[in-house]
């Protein structure tokens, strides 16, 4: 029977290393009665998550010929591989073999700070503690403004004595009480 195997390989062994790897895989299917009919690197692409603290692979899509019977060995061979970081078995006629577009890997130079716009500086707005603190203040003064026109200042109660106190809580809970 035909299948399909989709293999990621970490994007930190070489081209040639992908190669040995590829040997690698090749006598692992081998040595459980599975023959690779064709072999296609389709490339390095950035992964949707990391695996294994990787971001970036190579992948390799071969087709194999195998028995249903072996694919459990060489799916359970290929999970203790630490070469391959993720792979995928379908039978060929479930995979669809349609014609399937991959965004290519582009890799970014982050040393290069030539390239990215700086501020310089002394371009860059000079701000106190006293500045910064007094157009807070300004800026609420306004917003108060605009909600009322009325300054609110901070009431200081007078302490009360314990009959007063009292008297207060008796009103509070018959009014909740009413309320209720």
């Amino acid at each position: 029977m035909l299948y399909e195997l989709l293999y990621i390989v970490s994007a930190s062994y070489t081209d040639e290393d992908v190669g040995r790897i590829e040997g690698v895989v090749k006598a692992l299917l081998e040595k459980n009665g599975a023959h690779i009919t064709e072999t296609k690197r389709l490339g390095k692409f950035r992964f949707a998550y990391p695996i294994k603290k990787a971001r970036h692979g190579h992948y390799v899509l071969a087709t194999i010929e195998a028995d249903p019977s072996t694919i459990s060995k060489i799916d359970a061979d290929l999970r203790m591989s630490n070469d391959v970081l993720r792979h995928l078995i379908l039978r060929a006629d479930e995979a669809g073999g349609e014609k399937f577009d991959l965004v290519q890997f582009t890799e970014v130079n982050v040393d290069m700070k030539d390239d990215r716009p700086r501020r310089k500086r002394e371009d860059a707005p000079v701000e106190t503690k006293a500045q910064a603190a007094e157009e807070i203040k300004s800026g609420v003064a306004a917003i108060e403004s605009a909600e009322g026109g009325v300054e609110k200042k901070e009431a200081v109660a007078a302490p009360l004595s314990d009959e007063e106190l009292e008297k207060k809580l008796a009103q509070a809970l018959e009014s909740d009480a009413k309320d209720a």
